[in-house]
Formats: C-alpha cells, structure tokens, sequence
C-alpha cells in the first residue's frame, strides 16, 4: 500500500499570501474606482476650489491669451490668479486649464468675490483700469463704468464708451499696483 502523502507544510501559508494578494488588488481596484467617481462628480467649481485651496500654480489660456501663476481664489464661475507684477480674474468655462509642479513661493489666498459678475461690480465701484480679455483674442483696456444685465459698458483710454456683450469677457488682467 502507498504511504498516506503528508499535506506539504507551507500550502497553508502559500494559500493565505494568494489570498491575501487578490484581496488587496480588488481594495485597491475598488479604491481607484471610487476615486474616478468622485472625480466625474466634480465641477470645475469644485476643482477650482481644490486647486485655489492647495495654492496651485496654473497656467491658463483664454482667447488666445496665457496666463501662469498661484491661483489665490475661487468663486463660484471664476478664479483670481496671481502671477508676477499682476492679478487675472479668468472664467472658469471659457478658458483650458493646467496646473504646474509647485515651484514658486506659497502665495496668500485672497477673499474675492463669489461671482465673476460680482468681481465686475468690484471694478466698476473701484474705478480700476483693467484689460479686459473678450473671445477671439481681442482686448480692451480701460473702466468699467456699468455692469448691465447683459453687458458691460466700458471707459476706453481715449475715454470713449464701449459696450460689451457680457458672454464674450473671458476675463480681466490687472496689475498689483492697480487700485
């Protein structure tokens, strides 16, 4: 009669790592799931909040136009950018997005308004010379004098009157000085 085979001493070991392998792949599949979901959930509010809280350096580009620095702030449908000597207020649906490896100095958040019309508003009462970045690549430098229901109505530098329809401004650039 053959001798009754004696079960090999490290099975229960082998089985237990195998096991314990597939465990951890499907923790860390469900793990990256969760995550992709969390992200389609997101709104680029949302994400320009994150980044706003995490002081990203960005660039972004809106009408032909860059811009790169910290982002300092973020409104409902806007964000305020800080980059070297000036400020830019860009909307959040009319521009494309990257952000940066974080290589310049920690920059302060800023309380800004919640609204990029609210942001309008603020110039407009401050009486700020901005440019103003509108659709196609065009700008307009000078004062907000009106922000109307639809449009802008604008102070140039030759002081003529402007009127601007509101959904083709993508944003504003101002500098630090600037009051």
């Amino acid at each position: 009669m053959d001798q009754e085979q004696q079960p090999d001493p490290n099975l229960g070991a082998e089985l237990r790592q195998t096991a314990g392998a597939e465990w951890a792949a499907e923790a860390a599949e469900d793990e990256r799931l969760t995550e992709v979901l969390r992200r389609r959930r997101l709104t680029l509010g949302d994400i320009a909040k994150e980044m706003a809280n995490r002081g990203e350096r960005i660039s972004v580009e809106f009408g032909g136009h860059s811009f790169t620095g910290a982002i300092i702030g973020a409104g409902s449908d806007y964000v305020t950018i800080q980059g070297p000597g000036q400020f830019a207020q860009v909307r959040l649906e009319r521009a494309r997005w990257s952000i940066l490896n974080a290589d310049g100095p920690p920059v302060e958040p800023a309380n800004i308004a919640e609204s990029f019309r609210a942001a309008l508003h603020e110039h407009a009462t401050a009486e700020t010379t901005i440019r103003l970045s509108l659709d196609r690549g065009d700008m307009v430098i000078g004062k907000i004098t009106v922000v109307a229901a639809d449009h802008l109505e604008i102070a140039d530098v030759d002081n003529r009157r402007i009127y601007i329809p509101m959904e083709i401004v993508l944003g504003t650039i101002r500098s630090i000085d600037s009051q």
